[in-house]
């Protein structure tokens, strides 16, 4: 029998990892897609990874690069690293709205940093 002990650290384990799992997959692409939108298709994104810290409080993100699609005449823009605060962290695979909300704040943050805010 296992005893709680060994069971909490074992769920947040797997909490954890599936989060920055979810983070360098699917959210990175919807992130993509976000500022494509966002931009109306003039920049696009590359993010190297996406992490969030042990306490599921924030999320940090690694080489991020903006380049302009098409035609533009702009350079591109990179961003060492970004730290993003983003509370309850945990409920992301769990909550849509969660998840959309913490798209649009990253979102947000990025193209105030590479100032192309929109």
């Amino acid at each position: 029998m296992l005893s709680p002990g060994v069971l909490f650290p074992a769920a947040y384990l797997l909490v954890y990892t599936s989060t920055n799992i979810y983070l360098n997959a699917d959210f990175k692409k919807n992130l993509a897609r976000s500022v494509k939108q966002t931009t109306g298709s003039a920049w696009e994104i590359s993010i190297k990874s996406l992490s969030s810290d042990l306490i599921l409080n924030s999320v940090t993100l690694n080489h991020i690069e903006l380049t302009p699609s098409g035609m533009q005449e702009q350079p591109s823009v990179t961003i060492p690293t970004i730290e993003v605060n983003c509370p309850d962290l945990q409920t992301l695979l769990f909550s849509p709205a969660k998840r959309f909300s913490s798209t649009e704040l990253i979102r947000k943050k990025i193209l105030s940093e590479g100032r192309l805010a929109h």
